[in-house]
């Protein structure tokens, strides 16, 4: 079995669970009467990290969107480049496409 490294985005997702299970925690622990600021401070965290998971998350995506038109593009002028490539398959070809008549006897 092979490991697959995890995304960038996976990384995120799975800090964004762990800062879940740390809000379940406090939640209970407020709903048994302990002090509710560190849920308050806990809450505010967690929506700034979601807020950068969405920023990194866009950028990723227009980063994505970007590579993927530079691709295109390169894919496009690699293919203008090859239109016109002979590849002679032997010598006659050779000669007929450099102009060069001669006799084959």
């Amino acid at each position: 079995m092979t490991n697959t490294p995890l995304t960038r985005e996976q990384k995120l997702l799975a800090e964004i669970v762990v800062q879940l299970g740390n809000i379940t925690e406090a939640v209970q622990s407020a709903a048994q009467g302990e002090d509710s600021s560190a849920l308050n401070t806990q809450i505010q965290a967690l929506q700034t990290q979601l807020a950068n998971v969405a920023n990194a998350r866009a950028s990723l995506q227009l980063q994505l969107a970007e590579s993927q038109t530079l691709n295109a593009d390169l894919q496009t002028q690699l293919a203008a480049v090859n239109a016109g490539d002979i590849t002679p398959d032997n010598i006659n070809e050779v000669m007929s496409n450099l102009g060069i008549d001669y006799d084959t006897v």
